[in-house]
């Protein structure tokens, strides 16, 4: 028997075929491929393979039963051997180079052989699709072409599964990425907690105890520098609420009821005389991640209070259930958001030309912090808003 010549591009060629990743694992759609060419050539054995350096491999097959075959001993590696799409034997006896072929020895008695290489435009062939039989045959011209079309389709799905393969190493490296930037926010946001809390000590030390000493300039900035200090230590902690509800364990959940929860923010905003908050009138039970649900209404009902230039602040919490969902709306009479903005103020370091009741401007961080966590619980959120007439946040809670 003839040695089997190497591909004019061999190195080229492993190298492309590594890139593709294909492992032995059998694959529906290939299989029904070569069934499909077994019935359309009307011969009884086909085959997937993948010509790799010393052996090749079978990736799927109909009327055989082989994993691989040395690549000295394949019919499939001369069929890869050059440019030539199709490697075409009608009778394996009566072709000179493949007389003496272990295969014309044994159970398997292959006598005819056709196969089409597998390639896309760089020409590089990473194996065929072929028909084999134990005695002589021959295909039409309808036949080879149909061959020629199985053999496209095989390379359109290696090509699919090449994609997939790649897409899947991008996602997990911008992943790791991702985590990598997370544990840099949190560790600098950790860190630069403490000097701002020692600068607003320092300015209130200075204030009480030079306060004589500074005349209306020297006050007003000595107040800037405290009002900087806590908008920066704000700041930070929006982008930490930002960062760590991505480690809420939303799975993790618990029967509550939601007038508990307004109750907890209540105390936490610190509501004056001037703010009316208005509890939902049927106390729905809620059985999911209180955690997640609390800081959800935190950023709400903080905005609604930052955003309101009325004498009387009124916000109104309601809570209904559906069969899929639960279902909390915000509703407030504050400063109201333009209607071409109302989508943009979820994305993160989106802000608003408006100012909050201290005159301060937001950080783009609370409402980007509430998207993620109402996706995590499986829900949704938008916005209802008129500029002068107050907002309606609505989210939902999947059950």
């Amino acid at each position: 028997m003839a040695k089997v010549s190497l591909h004019p591009r061999e190195v080229e060629r492993l190298a492309y075929l590594e890139s593709f990743h294909i492992d032995a694992k059998r694959e529906k759609v290939l299989d029904e491929l070569t069934e499909l060419a077994c019935k359309l050539t009307n011969v009884p054995k086909s085959l997937i393979s993948i010509v790799h350096k010393d052996e090749v491999w079978f990736k799927s097959q109909s009327g055989l039963q082989l994993d691989n075959s040395p690549r000295e001993f394949s019919f499939c590696a001369h069929a890869t051997a050059n440019d030539n799409d199709f490697f075409y034997v009608e009778d394996v006896y009566k072709t000179r180079e493949l007389q003496d072929h272990p295969y014309l020895k044994n159970d398997d008695n292959i006598r005819f052989y056709a196969g089409v290489q597998l390639k896309d435009e760089h020409n590089l062939p990473l194996g065929t699709v072929c028909v084999l039989d134990d005695k002589p045959h021959t295909l039409n011209t309808e036949q080879k072409k149909s061959l020629e079309m199985i053999a496209d389709l095989i390379m359109r799905q290696l090509m699919l599964n090449k994609t997939n393969i790649e897409l899947q190493e991008k996602s997990r490296l911008l992943e790791e990425n991702n985590e990598m930037l997370k544990n840099f926010a949190r560790v600098v946001s950790h860190d630069m907690k403490m000097p701002l809390a020692s600068m607003i000590l320092t300015t209130d030390l200075l204030s009480e105890k030079y306060s004589g000493r500074l005349d209306t300039d020297g006050k007003r900035y000595l107040h800037s520098i405290k009002d900087t200090a806590f908008s920066m230590s704000d700041y930070i902690d929006n982008i930490l609420s930002y960062y760590e509800s991505d480690l809420l364990a939303i799975d993790d959940k618990e029967e509550f009821d939601i007038n508990s929860i307004i109750e907890k923010v209540e105390e936490m905003v610190g509501l004056r005389d001037d703010i009316q908050l208005m509890f939902p009138e049927d106390n729905l039970i809620i059985n999911s991640n209180s955690a997640a649900i609390e800081q959800v209404l935190l950023n709400l009902i903080g905005n609604s209070i930052k955003y309101n230039d009325q004498e009387t602040i009124v916000i109104q919490v309601t809570a209904a259930v559906t069969p899929k969902y639960y279902k909390i709306s915000v509703k407030d009479n504050g400063i109201g958001i333009p209607k071409d903005k109302q989508e943009d103020i979820f994305k993160l370091f989106t802000t608003l030309n408006q100012t909050d009741r201290s005159g301060k401007k937001g950080n783009g961080i609370g409402l980007s912090t509430v998207k993620i966590l109402v996706d995590k619980l499986g829900g949704t959120i938008k916005c209802d808003s008129k500029i002068n007439s107050g907002t309606t946040f609505t989210f939902t809670v999947k059950k």
